[in-house]
């Protein structure tokens, strides 16, 4: 869970199939500003799967100043989704608060209902034969593809908002963009929505910011991309198959550490062979034949005599 120490007592993750997702640091984070502390991490992101951001407050938030509540507005691929408020009151006897934004709300003017549609990760697709309009504005939209943001504001309630109806986000089950409007970027997954569903009017409040704090006082970001491109930008490591015969695919330095591993082996074998093997104890004489001729007797001939001792301490 994403938790920024600035802010005490606020936290916020990701779930998909009600389990939180793991969460790898992001290398390139942004530098931390007093004003506005920012948590960057990365999920892995799941094809067709739908998922949740979890909100949650606790007592070790600080309350109190000028009666504020806490607005918590998502934002998914740089789109606006429906906000959160949490006030001190929310909070259970132990002093905690968790929800979830799991949908959108969406209000349809021609047939004059309301609609909800849960959020899903969808794999991307792409097209090659894209109008250069088509690349011109998928490349917009890629700009902030895969990057799920909470922003936390501390707001004033002004009571129940009456007649807002925000607008049909039309955005469906398809994940297309152009192929080169994704070149160099490591993106796996786009956000899109579940089939809407018919729900009774939601209530919305009047919230307004505190014009002393220049905007929110946290913001949680998380980058969401499939395993392998996780991989890919050395999020995660590499995961190297265990049953592969060969050396294809390993880096050099793999390759260097199974040799020198495998060298380690011989050398040990070696080593204990070595301690097992039988000492073999050879002494050498020299006799010589005087029964040799005189002619002979400068060329003593030379008889060795072999003895052997052998040591069977070793059996």
């Amino acid at each position: 869970m994403a938790v920024i120490e600035d802010v005490p007592g606020v936290k916020v993750k990701i779930h998909i199939g009600d389990v939180d997702c793991t969460e790898y640091d992001d290398p390139d984070a942004p530098v931390n500003q007093a004003a506005q502390p920012t948590s960057s991490k990365y999920i892995e992101s799941h094809d067709d799967t739908e998922f949740g951001i979890n909100i949650a407050v606790d007592e070790n938030y600080q309350w109190g100043y000028k009666n504020h509540v806490l607005s918590f507005q998502a934002y998914i691929d740089s789109m606006s989704l429906r906000g959160l408020m949490v006030q001190k009151k929310d909070l259970s006897v132990d002093g905690r608060y968790a929800s979830t934004i799991k949908d959108t709300n969406e209000f349809r003017r021609e047939t004059g209902s309301w609609l909800s549609r849960n959020l899903k990760f969808s794999a991307v697709k792409t097209i090659d034969n894209a109008s250069k309009e088509r690349i011109k504005k998928d490349i917009e939209v890629a700009r902030d593809l895969g990057v799920i943001q909470v922003k936390v504001y501390r707001k004033t309630n002004h009571g129940i908002l009456h007649g807002y109806k925000p607008h049909y986000l039309g955005k469906g089950s398809a994940c297309e963009f152009a192929e080169k409007s994704l070149k160099g970027k490591a993106i796996s997954h786009g956000a899109t929505f579940s089939a809407a569903k018919t729900i009774q009017s939601p209530q919305y409040y009047d919230c307004r910011d505190l014009p002393e704090d220049n905007g929110p006082i946290a913001i949680f970001q998380f980058h969401y991309r499939s395993k392998q491109a996780l991989q890919q930008e050395l999020i995660i490591p590499t995961t190297v198959s265990t049953r592969s015969a060969t050396f294809d695919g390993l880096s050099e330095a793999e390759r260097d550490r199974l040799a020198m591993e495998r060298l380690e082996q011989i050398n040990e074998e070696k080593r204990i062979k070595k301690e097992n093997m039988p000492v073999i104890k050879r002494e050498f004489d020299e006799v010589f034949d005087l029964t040799e001729d005189d002619d002979n007797s400068g060329r003593h001939t030379k008889i060795p005599r072999i003895s052997e001792a052998i040591d069977l301490t070793n059996e």
